[in-house]
């Protein structure tokens, strides 16, 4: 059984890490929920503490980690799911959109971790997830901004684990393949989906019960990294079920 964490989600307001912080209260712990705008995304819980965070500028990472830490006590678990996404191969990536996809994707997933980092030192047990990608390990031309972000994510997880271990923090990257979540909505019409293939994607909820897999592994492992696929998107549509 899971020891009762103190938790902080980024991306918090919908799709994976809105499930994930539903995963988690609902499983006792105390979370802080943070994105740019949550409004409604989350019913109100004795548990649950609302912040408003942009990855993008450090004042607002500051403030909402101060607020965790002095609701909380400290934060022991960090769970960075913020994330964006835009299309585009080398001739037609813009430029603009690839610097807001590493400014969100890698710096602030950094940010957020290391002004967490001094918190998680005074935990008898810390761990952090990332989500990353199936394109942080694969190569994909036609969402190079987002490929290559999340190629910057495995080497920063990979780095931070290294270091981490001996702090007693445990670092995980989950990459996650295709999920049934608005997170394409910066596509256009290449985001778009029949439903008939929504259902062959991963559902958010597939993705909380990983990051609760990893979070309740014993003191004694780790799970360094987890590859989350989507099976039935490469079923072959004679199979019957």
């Amino acid at each position: 059984m899971m020891q009762k964490r103190r938790v902080l989600v980024t991306g918090a307001s919908g799709g994976i890490g809105a499930a994930v912080v539903k995963k988690l209260l609902n499983n006792g712990h105390l979370v802080a929920a943070a994105d740019t705008e949550l409004h409604d995304a989350h019913q109100e819980h004795p548990s649950l503490l609302k912040l408003e965070l942009d990855l993008c500028d450090d004042q607002s990472c500051k403030a909402a980690v101060k607020k965790a830490v002095k609701q909380f006590g400290n934060i022991d678990t960090l769970i960075n799911a913020a994330g964006i996404c835009y299309g585009g191969d080398p001739s037609t990536a813009n430029i603009d959109e690839w610097t807001e996809t590493f400014n969100v994707n890698v710096r602030g997933m950094f940010r957020i971790t290391q002004l967490v980092i001094p918190s998680m030192q005074q935990s008898v047990r810390a761990d952090i997830v990332n989500i990353s990608s199936i394109w942080g390990t694969d190569y994909n031309p036609n969402l190079l901004s987002y490929s290559a972000s999340k190629f910057a994510v495995e080497g920063f997880t990979g780095g931070l684990r290294t270091w981490a271990f001996p702090q007693n923090i445990r670092v995980t990257a989950l990459q996650v393949d295709k999920v049934d979540t608005g997170f394409r909505r910066n596509l256009g019409s290449k985001g778009n989906f029949p439903v008939e293939q929504l259902k062959k994607m991963l559902t958010p909820d597939d993705v909380s019960n990983a990051v609760c897999f990893v979070l309740d592994m014993p003191s004694t492992g780790c799970v360094s990294s987890m590859r989350l696929d989507a099976p039935l998107w490469y079923q072959n549509n004679e199979v019957q079920n």
